[in-house]
């Protein structure tokens, strides 16, 4: 029952482990200083939300001019199917 438990707990260890190892690698390797980087980070979090929005709407639009057509098609193919 005991090797039962230590099982998950090494695991745990493990992965505990290596987060600690990850960040310490990662302040080591970090290209520049912490201020720098946030502000990096909140730049190009708004340029991608700049370019998101961008996308979305630009989406949007092509959306409705899709509807507008379809809808006018499904007014012709009625007007046709009437005719038959």
């Amino acid at each position: 029952m005991a090797e039962r438990m230590k099982r998950p707990m090494t695991g745990l260890m493990m992965l505990v482990g290596g987060g600690v190892l990850g960040a310490g690698l990662g302040l080591l390797f970090a290209p520049c200083a912490g201020e720098k980087s946030r502000k990096k980070m909140m730049r190009m979090g708004k340029t991608i939300s700049n370019k998101s929005d961008r996308i979305m709407r630009d989406l949007s639009d092509r959306m409705d001019d899709l509807a507008d057509t379809m809808s006018s098609m499904s007014g012709k193919a009625g007007k046709f199917m009437h005719l038959r």
